[in-house]
């Protein structure tokens, strides 16, 4: 048992370092956006759902067709890969990584791997934008505790519900 642990904790390290490698030019923005998904500031959840609101009205306005929205997204992901390297230094400035930063940068391609290890087998990714607005969310809740939070009240309730069933049974 242990060899197949040892076995799958290295299958998991290599992916994450080929990860970083692949990603080590968008590693500014990426930091960033981390930063922007766990809400270290408080008006992050606004400007999410502001940002995700704002491209679903776009859609809509727009009401591209299937080919023209699908090119359209393609063609903005392939220049966001081709600017991102270039523009990341000049915009958060050429300083050496930190320690801290390396390490966070390898925490995030780390939960990548297992976001999608996990996500193979997965119907379809959300398209709505209630779906995609709590999914942009979901890190900042989960960091700040209100996941927690609520999944706490909702086993005391339920507790409760289940007490007052068996003292009616008695």
């Amino acid at each position: 048992m242990a060899e197949g642990d040892n076995r799958s904790t290295n299958l998991l390290a290599a992916e994450t370092a080929s990860l970083e490698e692949q990603l080590q030019g968008q590693g500014e923005v990426m930091l960033m956006v981390d930063k922007v998904l766990r809400w270290e500031r408080a008006w992050f959840p606004p400007a999410i759902m502001g940002v995700v609101s704002l491209v679903f009205l776009t859609i809509y306005y727009l009401d591209p067709s299937v080919l023209s929205g699908v090119s359209c997204f393609v063609m903005f992901l392939c220049l966001a890969d081709y600017l991102v390297p270039i523009l990341a230094p000049r915009i958060f400035g050429s300083n050496k990584w930190t320690t801290e930063q390396q390490q966070r940068f390898h925490e995030i391609c780390s939960n990548l791997v297992k976001t999608r290890r996990r996500s193979v087998g997965c119907p379809q990714p959300p398209s709505h934008l209630p779906d995609m607005t709590f999914l942009l969310l979901l890190p900042g809740l989960n960091q700040h505790g209100i996941i927690s939070k609520y999944i706490g009240m909702a086993k005391r309730e339920i507790n409760k519900l289940l007490k007052q069933k068996e003292e009616k049974n008695e």
